[in-house]
């Protein structure tokens, strides 16, 4: 009995004591860089305060990392939250703790320069319109803005940690995803994520790219895609998935969004070779146009560039 109550005392304490690092790593960056929202120490103290307890840690998790968060978990299409899928995520991020613990002291180190340096190229870009949150995406993805906040950027250090590992380019990865918050800011997204041609995705990932390299000149292409196999072996493929892709550049079809720029197991050509095309492109425009020029091209302009574009790549 006496054990129980300790074990009692301790969960309460505990939470309590969670609360307030909670509140205290949810705070405002210094003045005048983006907003950032750190919820990963939540993932720490599970494991630290209940090594062996996996129910515990579980309903702790459940309340100070999904709960607490329904802005980022309440999205069903994403996440699956019920406590058995909880269960199962937490033994299998156990070996990526050291990772992720890496990547998050890298983080508060990094980001403030890498921040810098992107506005200092793109001085327009508004910060005070832009959140980063620290997250775990439950091995979901590694960096993703949703289609319902464009100018929030989910940073799944979990994703970083099992996809790329503790040396993840995090200059790469941030350059990637401050443009895609640049862009939507200055080009709105249409009101449903249901409209949006693949012609528009494509563009989207290849501008991102390409600034992510401008960003990094010492940065390779395999860090710059974040696959080495796309940046070796996608360049052969280019003309037959762009002539492939001809007959496909306006759908809204996810089977098709996903054949262009999603991973896939087991494929002969190189998965999202949508970003390779799409970085080729902007390549391709980049010596005539700014960065900032080419961000704002919206609506028959731009399905008429990329169009062109596309053709002459399947012409090579």
């Amino acid at each position: 009995m006496k054990k129980g109550r300790k074990s009692l005392c301790g969960w309460k304490s505990f939470l309590l004591f969670s609360a307030v690092v909670s509140v205290c790593n949810t705070v405002t960056a210094e003045a005048g860089f983006i907003k950032t929202f750190d919820l990963v120490p939540s993932l720490f103290h599970c494991f630290d305060a209940f090594p062996a307890e996996k129910q515990q840690r579980v309903r702790l998790f459940a309340d100070e990392v999904i709960q607490s968060h329904p802005e980022i978990y309440r999205r069903p299409d994403v996440f699956k939250t019920d406590p058995p899928t909880l269960e199962k995520y937490l033994d299998q991020v156990t070996p990526y703790l050291s990772a992720i613990r890496k990547i998050h002291s890298r983080f508060i180190k990094e980001c403030e320069p890498i921040e810098e340096s992107f506005c200092a190229r793109f001085p327009d870009f508004n910060r005070s319109r832009a959140e980063i949150y620290l997250m775990l995406s439950l091995f979901r993805f590694d960096g993703k803005i949703p289609h319902d906040n464009p100018r929030a950027l989910f940073l799944g250090l979990d994703g970083l940690a099992k996809f790329h590992g503790a040396s993840v380019p995090l200059d790469v990865i941030l350059s990637h995803e401050l443009f895609h918050l640049y862009h939507f800011q200055v080009n709105a997204l249409p009101a449903s994520i249901d409209t949006i041609p693949l012609y528009r995705l494509i563009w989207q990932e290849g501008l991102a790219t390409y600034a992510s390299a401008s960003l990094n000149p010492k940065a390779t292409m395999a860090d710059v895609l974040l696959d080495p196999r796309l940046a070796r072996d996608g360049p052969k493929y280019v003309p037959a998935v762009a002539r492939a892709l001809m007959t496909q550049l306006e759908s809204t079809d996810d089977e098709a969004t996903a054949r262009y720029l999603s991973y896939r197991r087991g494929s002969e050509i190189p998965s999202r070779m949508g970003y390779l095309i799409g970085y080729n492109i902007v390549a391709r425009l980049a010596p005539t146009r700014s960065l900032t020029e080419l961000a704002r091209l919206r609506g028959q302009r731009l399905r008429s560039l990329m169009r062109e574009q596309v053709r002459s790549l399947a012409a090579q």
